[in-house]
């Protein structure tokens, strides 16, 4: 039986053909090997079989993924096949991590070609872009790469910084940077316009982002924009006292925060076109946002509040990276593999948001309203994700893709939570792993 749309399923099963049809090009193949001749023996690891594995590793340890990868594919269980884990670093050394961005680059050109379902809001597609840092191997390699960060409580841990340009109505990573840890936010979100469309894109940053000369840098590339500023802003809040909307029109000579530091100085010229909105929140607070969404009969207080509430996604897209993903525990020790796995764990995202949003999303909407449910119904994305693993390697090697798709989809159909509006209520603090290499874990 075929859950939802018709049209859905035969989008999904295109997806992973995609996929499939990539991996094995000829030009992907020698543009993602560092070497002309590797791989060009007959190995027990393909090209293909490599790249596949490393997107649906766990945080198993390295030998358990590996053997579990042999026995989905093995079609004689009399016969075992065996890899080991040093071979498998030494062939993942010879892979570009850059491989797994250009597989991110097709799966969302399909999907802007294809994609049955595109969400927008109010005509635009709301990027939301942050950043965030993760903690890596305690390996001097990788202390020397990529630097080191103070915890909360002081102790100083191998780490690296990273961005991405998040599409909050698709639940889509559109750009993905990984970078050493004294890079800056603001450079590393300068990187994520070139991926960006000017005239459709919407973009919303946090408080730790606005700076006027980043705000004249995105009016002048044509993007519209939409800052949340901190209390560091005192003029702006200070004329936001009495009234909740007003244009802000900078006079040259005046004394500004221009660059990303922090640091103020003399504006050269009177700079006009930016709004300033105080939107008032349910807790009794207040926020200012900084836009250039000048038409208030379009962009009300209520659909600016609205607009910013969106963003709240993309610390949602983290929390997926990170915890369902489980990303911090890594499947190898140097910068190549910390590269690779952060980039793959990027491209299996996304495949689970569209399976969500295309197919059980929807499918959902519909039982919502034949039950006359009270409650929305929301995906259970940590299933999403685990069943997608679990159904990776069927799907990708399998002689009926739609058919493992749908085995996959009845699973899911029934995988969903019940959101109550205004729940409230306290949680614990979240049990933190110490985090270690996938080859040093057990099982």
């Amino acid at each position: 039986m075929v859950f939802g749309s018709k049209k859905a399923i035969s989008f999904i099963t295109g997806l992973f053909t995609n996929l499939h049809n990539t991996i094995n090009n000829a030009d992907f193949s020698v543009e993602a090997k560092e070497a002309s001749c590797a791989f060009t023996r007959r190995r027990k690891f393909s090209f293909k079989d490599l790249v596949i594995s490393i997107l649906g590793f766990n945080k198993s340890g390295v030998q358990v993924e590996i053997d579990r990868f042999f026995k989905s594919l093995c079609t004689d269980k009399d016969h075992i096949i065996t890899y080991t884990k040093s071979a498998f670093s030494k062939a993942r050394h010879k892979v570009k991590a850059d491989a797994f961005i250009t597989l991110r680059h097709k799966q969302l050109e399909y999907f802007d070609q294809h994609a049955p379902v595109k969400n927008k809001w109010m005509g635009h597609r709301v990027v939301a872009i942050d950043g965030s840092s993760l903690t890596l191997p305690q390996e001097a390699d990788l202390k020397n790469y990529f630097g080191t960060f103070k915890s909360q409580n002081k102790a100083e841990r191998t780490g690296a910084r990273i961005s991405v340009a998040y599409d909050v109505c698709n639940h889509l990573v559109l750009d993905a940077l990984i970078d050493k840890t004294e890079s800056s936010e603001h450079d590393m979100a300068r990187e994520h316009l070139s991926s960006l469309k000017p005239l459709s894109d919407l973009l919303v940053f946090d408080r730790g982002y606005p700076s006027l000369s980043f705000a004249m840098e995105l009016d002048k590339q044509g993007f519209q924009f939409c800052f949340r500023l901190s209390t560091a802003w005192k003029e702006a809040h200070q004329l936001l006292q009495d009234v909740n909307d007003i244009d802000w029109s900078l006079k040259k000579g005046r004394r500004y925060k221009i660059g990303d530091n922090n640091k103020e100085d003399y504006l050269k010229e009177d700079i006009q076109g930016f709004r300033l909105v105080k939107v008032s929140l349910d807790n009794g607070e207040f926020e200012v946002l900084f836009t250039n969404l000048s038409d208030r009969n379009l962009y009300t207080l209520k659909k600016l509040k609205e607009l910013y509430h969106l963003r709240w996604a993309v610390e949602e897209c983290y929390k997926r990276i990170k915890q369902v993903g489980q990303l911090e525990f890594f499947s190898g020790r140097t910068v190549k593999a910390i590269q690779q796995d952060f980039h793959a764990r990027i491209v299996l995202l996304n495949i689970a948001a569209m399976i969500e949003m295309q197919q059980l999303q929807p499918h959902l909407n519909q039982v919502r309203a034949a039950r006359g449910c009270k409650h929305k119904l929301q995906v259970n994305r940590t299933q999403v994700s685990a069943k997608l693993k679990d159904f990776l390697y069927d799907i990708m090697y399998g002689t009926d893709v739609k058919k493992e798709i749908i085995k996959m989809m009845q699973l899911l159909v029934n995988a969903y939570d019940i959101v109550r509006d205004d729940r409230h209520f306290f949680r614990n603090p979240a049990f933190r792993y110490k985090r270690k290499a996938l080859m040093y874990k057990a099982f």
